[in-house]
């Protein structure tokens, strides 16, 4: 079950390719010589692998019929796993081309990685001319045509004429679902040392989906101040702050450099009721994080990251005397909120 999903987004990949207008004039082939650890540790086949680099190239690269050879190597390396990839070098000298990836917490991730290092190393733009080397360069295919059927006098019948060529029922439309994809949720503690009237701490949780190259991810954020006292007199109050953010990131191996768009509210807790004149709490912000994730098993990491938001206007926390009823201004928010924090992510599907 756990390979349906990137199967079937594979083949629906090609069934688009296959029926695109602008369908590559030129392609390559190679056969694939691959070897990987056992199939306990969740590395794909040869024949998903295969699958997958069609997704990226948009038809079948991986046949029999050729001898250009593609031999990736994956192997473990403590927890995670890398691969080594060799083949004829595309510029077409002669060489050998050899490439190491970087290490991957999951051997599922790593064999996407080896799909885009292909693509990017063997496509049309790593030929240096509009043809691909001879070494490389795909066999012609040979369009074999149906049987000419001569009209006849006498009129087909129904059920005969859906047997005609060019008369078949139209086939179910394909998805486009593109690359495989995987859902995680993740929980963990958070620290804001700037952006509250002290230093805040509390706990998050975060749903992401995440594909090969970019995720998108939401979480919700509640923390508050241990220390009681807001402003340079140590008004006795404390501070509590929820925040929804959404985070859309690009990933760069095992850094995930995201945008951040939060919207929250700010409350304050006073130890004497009453004395509080204004306290508008609703935060609007945007602002980036920076996350760096460590797969310590297949399915579950933890993330470690930094954050921060620049709120459109700032939070303003005044008193009044009721003796004069004059107003106070104690604290207002700094342009930045700051925040640290680490996360136990586990894979919900893959």
């Amino acid at each position: 079950m756990r390979r349906l999903l990137p199967l079937a987004a594979a083949l629906s990949t090609l069934a688009l390719a296959s029926s695109a207008v602008a369908a590559p004039k030129h392609k390559i082939a190679f056969r694939l010589d691959y070897h990987a650890p056992d199939a306990s540790t969740g590395c794909p086949d040869a024949e998903e692998l295969a699958l997958m680099m069609a997704g990226e190239f948009g038809y079948l690269v991986v046949r029999n019929d050729v001898s250009a050879v593609l031999r990736v190597d994956v192997r473990r390396v403590g927890r995670d796993f890398e691969a080594e990839l060799s083949a004829p070098d595309p510029s077409g000298n002669g060489r050998e081309w050899h490439y190491r990836t970087d290490k991957q917490g999951t051997c599922r991730e790593l064999a996407y990685d080896v799909a885009s290092v292909v693509r990017i190393a063997f496509g049309p733009r790593a030929w240096g001319s509009e043809t691909p080397p001879p070494v490389l360069a795909a066999p012609p295919e040979i369009e074999v045509g149906r049987p000419e059927i001569r009209p006849l006098p006498v009129r087909m019948p129904q059920f005969l004429a859906t047997l005609a060529p060019g008369s078949q029922a139209p086939t179910a439309g394909t998805t486009s679902e593109g690359t495989p994809f995987q859902v995680t949720a993740a929980l963990g503690p958070v620290v804001s040392p700037l952006g509250l009237p002290s230093v805040a701490v509390g706990g998050q949780g975060m749903v992401e989906v995440r594909w090969p190259r970019f995720a998108l991810a939401a979480d919700m954020r509640g923390v508050a101040t241990p220390a009681s006292g807001i402003g340079p007199r140590d008004v006795p109050a404390r501070t509590s702050f929820w925040s929804g953010t959404i985070l859309p990131c690009a990933r760069a191996s095992i850094v995930d450099i995201c945008g951040a768009a939060a919207i929250g509210r700010m409350t304050f807790h006073l130890e004497q009721p009453g004395s509080l004149s204004l306290s508008d709490g609703l935060l609007v912000g945007f602002g980036a994080r920076l996350a760096a994730r460590w797969s310590f098993a297949e399915r579950y990491s933890l993330l470690f990251f930094g954050e921060g938001i620049a709120d459109v206007r700032s939070v303003v926390f005044e008193t009044v005397n009721p003796d004069t009823d004059q107003t106070r201004e104690e604290w207002r928010a700094p342009p930045v909120r700051l925040s640290l924090g680490a996360l136990f992510s586990i894979a919900l599907s893959e």
